[in-house]
């Protein structure tokens, strides 16, 4: 019988396991390899792994603690943050978060190098001088010369108190897996161990825009699995990779079964926010209560009221704010997972509500009529299910860090306009008008399967990351 090959699977919180335990990715693998997992000390130490379900715990062959020194932490923060003020010029969406850092909240024009965004500025200017200030330790690291010597000494620092390389020697896996959701030391301490122990290493983006939006990777993987083909392209461009080392693989929650057409009758308008200030979503979701107010057929065909799922904050004035919108406003209903504080997003809750709250929020896109969205992954969660999306990016309220403002910057945004089933709302008159539309004629539109914004194929998750592995393991055994 053929020796299974090992699998180390390096995360640095539990937090981020979650959507993988949940869609049995682990299971799966383990039918053919053996899965260890590496996780920080300090992981096992509180109250969400004494209250995992064994089931969790049994999806590994052997679970490893390994030290992540909050100087290693700290330091790989800051790396991340240097790094994008250094190749700023490489990406548009770099030089989105840095516009977002110094100007985002305070209504200053998208455009805001004219003379209209620069009395806005000045409107705001002991604001912006703080943030100036704030950003000033990492603008100083980014800078050409500084990044160069600094970043060399900032690696040797995240790697030296971080115990990932003990680790790999010791386990001496096939292949490192390594669950990334920003650029943290941890990701660049196993990708340096993976390097010095000549061990391929696979970097596995979270969510739909962790491999594009958050920083240039310093230390590069064997592979980068990203979530679609579009961002082929984009991230080889970024991280300096070559094609063929940016692969295509998905998302572990949309597979062959997510991508089911719901058999339920859809009878819900959904609408979700993507700011973690809620109220920036009022003037949209004032249209939306505009058209239920004044078609009362149309109230009467979606049987409920639209329900609002903001994105989950703990922030007080956030939570103030949507609870007195629902109040004054009775045609819409706040989620209440959101209102519970037990989003599937969430880190401070137990795994099984995590789980069990992943499944209400697919039980509430599948009864969607339409879902009108912010700038989530809230899209192509839909889209896969071949919900139709209107994305709500108003051009009057085209501010830095706006939805409008991010699509021009972000790239994993930018294909959306092309994406089939998402429609862009940038007015008022719009929204109404898409909104009627759904409303009145309701529909499914199937999903775009061209991989080009959302990568699915016949295969599982898990069969997709296996034969990456498995490509991995042939060219290296080559070497």
């Amino acid at each position: 019988m053929a020796t299974k090959k090992k699998i180390l699977v390096v995360t640095g919180n539990l937090s981020h396991l979650d959507q993988f335990v949940i869609h049995g990715l682990f299971k799966e693998l383990s039918d053919s390899a053996q899965v260890v997992l590496a996780l920080p000390q300090s992981e096992f130490e509180g109250d969400r792994w004494s209250k995992l379900p064994s089931d969790f715990k049994n999806s590994f062959e052997n679970i490893v603690p390994y030290k992540y020194d909050l100087r290693s932490k700290k330091t790989g923060s800051q790396l991340g943050e240097a790094s994008t003020f250094r190749f700023r010029n490489l990406s548009s969406g770099y030089m989105q978060r840095v516009k977002n850092k110094y100007f985002f909240g305070l209504r200053i024009p998208s455009r805001w190098k004219t003379i209209r965004g620069v009395s806005a500025i000045f409107d705001s200017f002991s604001e912006v001088c703080a943030r100036v200030v704030k950003e000033f330790p990492s603008f100083v690291r980014g800078s050409k010369l500084c990044f160069w010597l600094w970043s060399r000494v900032a690696v040797s620092k995240i790697c030296k108190f971080c115990g990932l390389s003990e680790v790999a020697v010791q386990l001496s896996p096939d292949v490192i897996v390594v669950l990334m959701q920003r650029q943290a030391g941890f990701v660049v301490a196993a990708i340096d161990a993976g390097t010095k122990a000549g061990i391929p290493t696979l970097l596995i983006p979270l969510k739909w825009d962790n491999a594009s939006s958050k920083y240039p990777i310093v230390k590069k993987p064997t592979r980068l699995l990203v979530y679609n083909q579009q961002l082929v392209e984009v991230c080889s461009r970024l991280h300096k990779m070559t094609n063929s080392s940016v692969i295509p693989i998905g998302s572990v929650e949309i597979s062959a079964k997510s991508r089911l057409i719901p058999e339920k009758v859809p009878v819900e308008i959904v609408l979700i926010g993507g700011s973690s200030n809620a109220s920036s979503s009022e003037p949209w979701l004032e249209s939306v209560c505009k058209v239920l107010l004044h078609d009362n057929q149309i109230r009467q065909s979606i049987g409920r009221k639209a329900i609002w799922r903001p994105y989950p904050t703990g922030d007080s004035t956030s939570l103030k704010f949507m609870n007195a919108f629902v109040e004054s406003h009775e045609l819409i209903e706040l989620d209440d997972d959101i209102k519970r504080g037990k989003s599937h997003r969430a880190q401070s809750i137990s795994f099984d509500d995590v789980s069990a709250a992943y499944f209400r929020y697919c039980e509430l896109l599948n009864s969607a009529v339409v879902v009108v969205s912010e700038g989530t992954s809230a899209i192509v969660d839909s889209r896969a299910r071949g919900i139709p999306v209107i994305v709500v990016a108003f051009k009057s309220e085209a501010f830095v860090g706006s939805l409008w403002d991010c699509l021009q910057g972000f790239e994993h945004l930018q294909g959306l306009r092309t994406t089939n089933g998402v429609f862009i709302a940038e007015d008022e008159s719009e929204l109404e008008r898409l909104l009627i539309d759904f409303l009145e004629n309701p529909r499914r539109i199937e999903p775009d399967n061209s991989g080009e914004n959302i990568f699915v194929d016949h295969r599982t998750y898990a069969q997709r990351l296996l034969d990456v592995i498995d490509t991995v393991l042939i060219d290296a055994s080559k070497c």
